[in-house]
């Protein structure tokens, strides 16, 4: 890996840290991200069922999800080259900070009794934007926090952190937003004040290389922000893979909102609903827990594979099968493989890119196979309103089988580079 070097000190900037301080440093980040990911998962079940009980419309319970999914793919950008101009941890405190500010301006106008669909937008445009910069700025940081032969396990981490967070959000969303409508709010308060209350125990974690280095810096980072996307478009297995994460993150996006929605608008109530979505957490935790044994069965690029074609098959038994529970068990299968190959992708990701530059490609990625994500809530409504259940997700199911068709027969998926013999990259290699 790029900048690495034996027997440093944690926390200094492009090495790979050993010891006791390594471990204690991933685990204070995992921890902090654990709360956010908390509160996060819970505005997402939250808001829509709240926008859709006060209006009754899937179509503008679709657009709160937008705007969310939205404004993290607009800050994406800016959020790379924040992370990798300015101390890492610094940048995730004040994420944090801003956070918990806007939960608990939340919770006051449930209180006094003043709140309206407003707010609840503007909750999801800031959980957007800081959300982008948070996983930049922690993505970045990990090659520095752990050791470079356990960077594969800490992604997977990551991902068991992700839908820990998921599965605990989505569960106790619902059934809090049921008991009190201020609930779910003022719980995402507290987990964002107690993931800064981590982060302060945290060292600081500035970038490996200043962008002075490179000469001076453009108006508004205007070129930094397309370095990453330079990057990524010169190697095609990181370009194809990172298209097809972004159709693939679309359909599901897609098939996850005609779920919920449907079933609300079918008389379930909002605790079985959120039973319901924690299903899929359930899955892609004990999948982010088996990741390091899926990665030795199946080798490579075959995880990108399965993901495609259970994702492609699953979507028909979701659109048939009967039972209430049914799409969530079936959506959790599909996540229970998703970490082995986010592990997989990622890790390469993370070797073939110099720390100086990580945040931006990061960034780039991270708009990439969310971009599917920021219009599948909107897309989901509108298929709901027009096509109807069975019709949208047969057609899902459909388009998910021409895209794993496609993956398999691609030589730069089928033959992935090795990261052992991939060369080191250069800061200079991404200059403009």
């Amino acid at each position: 890996m790029a900048g690495t070097s034996e027997g440093t000190p944690e926390g200094t900037p492009g090495r790979t840290p050993t010891g006791r301080g390594a471990g204690c440093g991933f685990t204070l980040l995992w921890a902090s991200q654990a709360f956010s990911e908390f509160a996060y998962s819970t505005s997402l079940i939250v808001l829509p069922l709240l926008v859709l009980t006060l209006t009754g419309s899937p179509s503008q319970a679709g657009v709160i999800g937008f705007v969310d999914a939205a404004a993290m793919l607009l800050a994406g950008l800016p959020a790379g080259v924040v992370a990798d101009r300015y101390d890492r941890r610094r940048v995730v405190l004040w994420c944090e900070g801003v956070m918990a500010a806007v939960y608990g301006g939340l919770v006051l106008l449930f209180w006094t009794g003043t709140v309206s669909l407003p707010p609840l937008v503007l909750l999801a445009l800031v959980n957007g934007a800081a959300t982008a910069v948070m996983l930049a700025a922690g993505e970045a940081m990990i090659p520095a926090l752990v050791p470079e032969e356990r960077l594969s396990n800490a992604v997977a981490m990551n991902s068991a952190r992700t839908y820990a967070g998921q599965l605990a959000g989505t569960s106790a969303g619902g059934f809090l937003l049921a008991a009190k409508q201020v609930l779910p709010f003022a719980i995402g308060f507290l987990a964002h004040l107690g993931a800064l209350v981590l982060l302060l125990f945290l060292r600081p974690q500035p970038p490996a290389g200043a962008p002075a280095a490179e000469g001076p810096a453009s108006p508004g980072g205007s070129r930094e922000m397309v370095e990453g996307a330079r990057w990524i478009a010169r190697h095609p297995f990181l370009r194809l893979g990172l298209l097809c994460a972004t159709t693939v993150n679309f359909f599901f996006g897609l098939v996850y909102f005609v779920v919920i929605a449907s079933a609300r608008t079918d008389g379930v109530g909002t605790g079985p609903i959120g039973v319901l979505a924690a299903l899929l957490g359930v899955g892609g935790l004990l999948g982010a827990l088996a990741a390091p044994l899926l990665q030795r069965v199946l080798p490579g690029t075959q995880p990108i594979f399965a993901v495609l074609w259970l994702s492609a098959l699953l979507t028909v038994g979701i659109a048939t099968l009967p039972g209430t529970y049914t799409p969530g068990i079936l959506l959790g299968l599909i996540a229970f493989a998703a970490p082995t190959s986010n592990a997989y992708f990622t890790t390469s990701q993370l070797r073939l890119t110099p720390d100086s530059h990580r945040g931006r490609v990061v960034s780039v990625a991270a708009i990439c196979s969310g971009a599917g994500g920021a219009v599948a809530p909107l897309a989901g409504g509108l298929v709901l309103d027009h096509a109807g259940r069975l019709t949208g997700l047969l057609g899902c199911a459909a388009a998910l089988g021409v895209v794993a068709l496609c993956a398999v027969l691609s030589p730069a998926l089928r033959h992935a580079p090795s990261l052992e013999a991939a060369p080191k990259p250069e800061p200079s290699e991404l200059t403009v």
